[in-house]
C-alpha cells in the first residue's frame, strides 16, 4: 500500500507533510531496503527494480545540492533524510487519496482495476495537457 500511496503522490505531484507528533505517525516496521527483497512466497517475485524507480523518482523531485554534498557542505545523512522525508509526504498525500475515495464510495476500491484506473487517470490527464498545448496560437 505504501507503493502505491507513493506513487500516486508521485503522479499528482502533491506532498503532505507528516504530523509534528512523532507519537501519533504510523510505521510500517519494514525497511525499505527489505520490500520485495524475499521470492517464491506464494509465487511472489522480488521487485527491486521498483526500488530503483523509487529512489530516482526521488533523486529528480527533491531538492538537494549535490555540488554542495560532493563539497562536503552537507551531510550523506541530510541528504538521505531529505530523500525519506519527500517519500513520505508522497505517500501521505497518497493515502489520503485514498481515503477520501473510500469516504465518497466504500466500494471504490473493491474492483479489481481499481487502481490501474487512478494510474490511467494519469494518462489520461497528461493527454489533455498535452492537446492543449499543441492548439496553435491564434493569429489575431
Amino acid at each position: 500500500m505504501f507503493i502505491l500511496a507513493f506513487f500516486i503522490g508521485l503522479y499528482y505531484d502533491q506532498t503532505k507533510p507528516l504530523v509534528e507528533d512523532k507519537a501519533k505517525r504510523k510505521h510500517f516496521g519494514w525497511p525499505i531496503c527489505e520490500w520485495g527483497s524475499r521470492e517464491a512466497r506464494l509465487g511472489r517475485v522480488k521487485y527491486s527494480e521498483l526500488q530503483r524507480y523509487m529512489y530516482a523518482a526521488l533523486i529528480a523531485r527533491t531538492d538537494i545540492d549535490f555540488i554542495a554534498l560532493d563539497k562536503g557542505e552537507i551531510t550523506p545523512r541530510k541528504a538521505v533524510d531529505m530523500l525519506v522525508d519527500k517519500m513520505e509526504q508522497y505517500a501521505n498525500f497518497g493515502f489520503d487519496f485514498i481515503q477520501e475515495k473510500l469516504e465518497e464510495n466504500p466500494n471504490y476500491f473493491f474492483k479489481e482495476t481499481a487502481f490501474l484506473r487512478v494510474f490511467l487517470g494519469f494518462l489520461n490527464k497528461e493527454e489533455e495537457t498535452e492537446d492543449v498545448d499543441d492548439v496553435p496560437e491564434s493569429l489575431d
